[in-house]
């Protein structure tokens, strides 16, 4: 689905094409051809001075200002609306003004948007502007985060509790008692959503017990922390079900984890996945087979 390369720069042309819109001005760009995720360029001089000072933070999350260049923004307004019920994958660029030199070299001074990546909403809310142009204005803000290799923040062996017999009915209760993005509340805290990605990603690879959860092969190697080397997959992208469930993750060997997304099978891998997590029945206590 996602053809864009992160940090390589494209015209909006490009990015109107991917999704099949024809909105020159927007922001928040979506169309037919992609319904599950909308395009969201932020930064620009033209929305500085409109007010929309947006970027990203030291957590690695990217605040955005919604739409809406006069008055009070609308969350619900159709193009906020789109981030607003955070169920569809962001995909975000940042806007690149051409200087004098390389307008010159080029022709022309149309914009370049750099692919920053796959996003999230993981919340968002209002604020009130109380200087500049937008004075008294109320402002939307979405918090984004990472979300194409959001499991990869974490090392195997943080993941993994060192210690026998660890129940994972207990783990999948902590799961559920972790606020979740979908829930019916406003602000997550970044802590908050990689907390909950954590004890997923922990639980994914308790369950499999150093067993690839597609071919049923033992993982290729142990680390050097005597931990079975397994990658965490989506088994649905996020538009579709969310990242942070335990069965729409499965622990995969490298090999059936590549396979899963390039590979010609791949929608029957989901399908098969989808089946065989929801199946899976699990013991109160697991004797994990390589963690001492």
């Amino acid at each position: 689905m996602f053809d864009f390369q992160i940090s390589h720069e494209y015209l909006r042309e490009d990015l109107l094409e991917f999704v099949d819109s024809k909105q020159q001005q927007s922001g928040i760009i979506w169309g037919p051809k992609e319904p599950g995720c909308v395009i969201v360029t932020s930064g620009g001089r033209h929305g500085k001075k409109a007010g929309y000072h947006d970027g990203k933070n030291e957590d690695g999350s990217w605040s955005y200002i919604g739409q809406g260049s006069k008055g009070h923004q609308d969350p619900e307004r159709f193009s906020n609306s789109l981030l607003t019920n955070q169920q569809k994958s962001v995909l975000l660029f940042s806007t690149k003004e051409p200087n004098s030199k390389e307008a010159k070299e080029r022709g022309n001074h149309k914009k370049r948007y750099k692919f920053e990546g796959i996003y999230e909403v993981l919340s968002w809310e209002k604020i009130k502007v109380t200087e500049g142009k937008r004075s008294g204005d109320q402002l939307v803000v979405y918090h984004l985060i990472p979300s194409n290799n959001i499991f990869n923040d974490f090392e195997v062996e943080a993941a993994i509790p060192i210690k026998n017999g660890l129940s994972l009915a207990d783990l999948e209760k902590k799961i559920k008692d972790t606020p979740r993005k979908n829930e019916p509340r406003i602000k997550l805290t970044v802590q908050e959503y990689k907390e909950r990605s954590r004890l997923v990603k922990t639980y994914a690879l308790l369950r499999a017990n150093g067993v690839c959860e597609l071919c049923e092969n033992p993982a290729p190697f142990v680390s050097e922390a005597g931990i079975p080397f397994l990658e965490v997959h989506h088994i649905f992208r996020l538009a579709d079900d969310g990242p942070d469930a335990p069965e729409n993750v499965a622990a995969l060997c490298p090999n059936c984890h590549r396979e899963s997304h390039f590979g010609k099978n791949k929608v029957v891998i989901k399908n098969f996945l989808k089946t065989k997590i929801q199946n899976v029945k699990i013991e109160e206590q697991i004797e994990f087979r390589y963690i001492k």
